[in-house]
């Protein structure tokens, strides 16, 4: 395996303990992120409602 340098992805020489620690750090990013994703698509979606204003909704289809 190539070391890398500067950051880990899976460190090897953990501690069962540590790694569970690693993995609960690593699920909670991931959430954070999926958090913050979610957040910036409901933010455009209301902005361009709001530009558009109501008569979006009164079209012709």
């Amino acid at each position: 395996m190539s070391k890398l340098v500067g950051a880990k992805l899976a460190p090897n020489d953990l501690t069962e303990e540590q790694m569970l620690a690693f993995r609960k750090q690593r699920a909670r990013r991931s959430w954070a992120l999926a958090l913050a994703l979610a957040m910036f698509c409901i933010t455009f979606y209301v902005l361009t409602i709001v530009k558009f204003g109501p008569a979006i909704f009164d079209r012709a289809l």
